[in-house]
């Protein structure tokens, strides 16, 4: 029996125990420096530590965030807040679940799989040596401190590093002026994105925060998605019911300073174009249909790949982004200047944007400066230009993570061998076999340790290291991207800031889940899919030791969820709310049977989200706006005009994928009041023949029926107009108010 010391008891760690545990030809231990498993999953529902807030949504949905053997359906996450959470083998598990769910995801999969004896919580591995002697295999050791700080020397045959490739926040290589150089505090709060969680942490203790500029530095994911996070704090701040915080954010922005334009990505897309279908981004981005049976790929990109992705990427956005007002999101047109896609997953990032709340500069912050009278101002370079923006009042760096201190055990000898770089964070070591090991050194294994890694990936990589280790099964023929010198070159690219680096460098998830797959003659579990129909998923490859029962029902969820996007037009609700996020200009036309109510309205309206708030229905809400709305009404039988406002409050629950549209409390108008109507949409096919997704409604009010019909015309992701007609028919009462709402003319565009 091998012994082998596995580090990390995150999502790595866990699939590499419970795959070695299985082949029966393995003794483990794992070693966890914190307290309890998961990693940077390690979260309750109010944690307030870590890298992750609990209630943050997966990037990727629970087809591709888990394993081939654990179906989320099948995990208690009973809540111990009101309308959370689902029990074990509910229908009520999220499509994105959240930070605190995977947590518990976690859990029940050690609980199932995994001994716990072999778990050492609260032990921190402070290093390792390789010893080696002549004619003998080689022997780890392994050097672990505990919580009471003692000290214990055990030896292993083989390593596994599941220490995670976000080991610690990564700040720029060079100080900002003003942000804390070495002996001098900074003039104005800043932390790091995986420090924010609420607005409070920004302006703690100030009470001057209204009208200050929030800066978020950045150029990736975490970008995006800390902006998007911050506006929708100051979003609710403005339009929650409990106003004591209007006063306190009014008049706050966000700057965001990026390097490079990024395109937003919602986590539901246009699954073809003009198909009125919407999917969970996994579903289209990773579709065996619509991609080629082809070589895998991984590293730099020649421009005309570059072209491709972009053209691909705008029409999943609805164009190059331009009509956002933003040209720091404005890539530039096809050339050598223009650089690899880079996206931020997000569902309000881009309408914040265009809304103006976020307000997007291209370039780099070179200083931050006070001036006497205490006001702090930014300076932010981009080419030759420089550019100043005012009432600083906080800074967040979103420049991503470090693997560095994941390493610091391994012995100096084997980092050489890796040929270790500790000044790239991106590629610190030069590995092959997918990423997983080197010739060099054949008794250690890497487990998700690259940027962005993907659960399955994770898990296809724990099967390929059993495999062989205990078969001795001869390499995979070396793919051309992990040939070292090609490795060296990209590292090398990528502090140089090349323009020809991908956002994820090692990024084709399907190509490599079938590479790995046909290597370790994996069986394809399809279900009901055709071979190249659908999206890939964990549970798409099994072996013997997988749990088929497991396996089988993930696949039967996943083809359902598929169908029920492709047929009945599930989540169209949720992304035609996303797409009325914002300001609109309308025009509404009343056609009465009685002249003296017939008229016209020229106003303003506008949709802001907020997060959901409790009312006395008890219906519990995923999304949820508030809608406002002014204009001046001309009567058409008197010529007299009048101003008029309305607001209702429009909610989107998951369980039921429903929209839904409720009154407010005449004496607060910010209180839901009572339901105004269910929005029915039709299906794709009818709203195809249609040309946009059409939603409908029917209402009683005392003896006043209403019939309303929403005519969105969706282009992929966004709304440029759209339509709201009420037939409204009564005894005192006959009508048709025909409202139609297209986006205001965009200001000068925002460099």
């Amino acid at each position: 029996m091998k012994r082998v010391c596995i580090i990390g008891a995150g999502p790595a760690g866990l699939v590499a125990a419970k795959t070695l545990q299985q082949t029966g030809r393995f003794t483990l231990t794992i070693y966890e420096k914190s307290t309890r498993i998961g990693g940077l999953w390690a979260l309750d529902e109010d944690s307030q530590t870590g890298f992750l807030a609990p209630g943050t949504p997966t990037n990727l949905s629970r087809f591709t965030v888990g394993f081939s053997d654990l179906d989320w359906r099948d995990v208690d996450f009973g809540s111990q807040h009101e309308g959370v959470g689902a029990r074990r083998g509910g229908g009520g598990v999220p499509m994105f679940p959240r930070a605190w769910m995977v947590g518990r995801y976690l859990e029940e999969f050690w609980r199932r799989y995994d001994p716990d004896e072999v778990l050492k919580l609260g032990t921190e591995v402070v290093g390792t040596v390789r010893c080696v002697e002549e004619g003998r295999a080689a022997v780890w050791r392994v050097e672990s401190r505990d919580e009471q700080e003692e000290g214990r020397v055990e030896e292993f045959d083989c390593l596994i590093v599941a220490s995670g490739f976000f080991a610690k926040p990564r700040w720029p290589r060079e100080g900002v002026p003003g942000l804390g150089d070495v002996g001098s505090e900074p003039v104005v709060r800043t932390m790091h994105s995986s420090q924010f969680r609420t607005l409070e942490d920004l302006f703690s203790g100030r009470s001057n925060a209204a009208s200050r500029t929030i800066l978020i530095v950045g150029g990736g994911n975490s970008a995006g998605e800390t902006a998007a996070a911050v506006a929708m704090q100051l979003s609710n701040a403005a339009w929650s019911p409990d106003t004591t915080r209007q006063k306190l954010y009014k008049g706050c922005k966000i700057i965001h300073i990026t390097p490079r334009p990024i395109y937003g990505l919602p986590p539901y897309l246009e699954y073809e174009k003009d198909s009125m279908t919407y999917v969970p981004i996994d579903f289209k981005l990773y579709d065996f249909s619509k991609r080629p049976q082809m070589d895998s790929y991984a590293g730099q990109q020649i421009p005309e790949i570059r072209d491709i992705v972009h053209g691909a990427l705008q029409r999943m956005v609805g164009g190059d982004q331009s009509d956002l007002g933003s040209e720091g999101l404005t890539s530039p047109p096809k050339g050598e200047g223009r650089g690899t896609v880079y996206v931020a997953l997000s569902e309000t990032y881009s309408e914040f944007v265009r809304s103006g709340l976020i307000e997007v500069k291209a370039g780099s912050v070179v200083s931050i400066s006070q001036a006497t009278d205490g006001e702090v101002t930014a300076t932010v370079e981009h080419g030759d230009e420089h550019s100043t923006f005012e009432d600083i009042g906080a800074v967040i760096y979103a420049t991503g993570y470090t693997p560095s201190s994941a390493l610091d055990f391994l012995p100096g000898d084997v980092k050489k061998a890796l040929q270790y770089d500790p000044s790239s964070a991106r590629l610190p070591l030069i590995l092959d076999q997918w990423q997983t090991t080197s010739t060099a050194v054949p008794d250690v294994a890497f487990l998700g340790f690259y940027e962005g890694p993907y659960w399955g990936i994770i898990e296809m990589q724990a099967q390929l290291i059993a495999d062989r280790w205990v078969n001795k099964r001869i390499p995979a023929p070396q793919r051309s991207y992990e040939e070292d010198h090609k490795l060296i070159r990209l590292r090398e690219a990528m502090q140089e800031k090349a323009l020809d680096v991908p956002q994820y460098w090692f990024g084709d998830y399907l190509g490599y889940m079938e590479d790995i797959a046909s290597h370790l003659q994996l069986s394809r579990n399809d279900a009901a899919f055709a071979e190249r129909e659908g999206c890939t998923s964990p549970a798409r490859y099994v072996s013997a030791q997988t749990d088929k029962l497991q396996a089988d029902a993930i696949m039967r969820d996943l083809h359902k969820t598929w169908r029920d996007c492709i047929d009945d037009g599930r989540f169209v609700a949720r992304a035609a709310l996303r797409a009325m996020q914002g300001n609109w200009n309308i025009s509404r036309k009343i056609e009465s049977k009685d002249p003296a109510y017939s008229g016209t309205l020229q106003g303003q309206a506008s949709f802001h989200p907020r997060f959901p708030t409790a009312d006395k229905s008890s219906r519990v809400a995923d999304l949820e706006f508030v809608y406002v709305e002014s204009g001046d009404f001309a009567s058409s039988a008197t010529g007299l005009t009048m101003s008029a406002r309305r607001r209702y409050v429009y909610r989107y629950s998951e369980a039921d994928d429903q929209l839904s549209v409720w009154f407010v409390k005449p004496d607060k108008d910010l209180e839901v009041d009572y339901l105004f109507h269910d929005l029915t949409f039709v299906p794709p096919a009818e709203a195809r023949k249609a040309g946009a997704c059409i939603a409908k409604a029917d209402h009683l009010c005392v003896d006043d029926m209403y019939w309303t019909q929403y005519t969105l015309p969706m282009e992929a992701i966004v709304l440029r107009k759209f339509e709201i007609k009420h037939m409204v028919k009564g005894p005192q009462k006959n009508y048709v108010a025909t409202t139609q709402f297209r986006r205001p003319p965009l200001p000068e565009a925002r460099p």
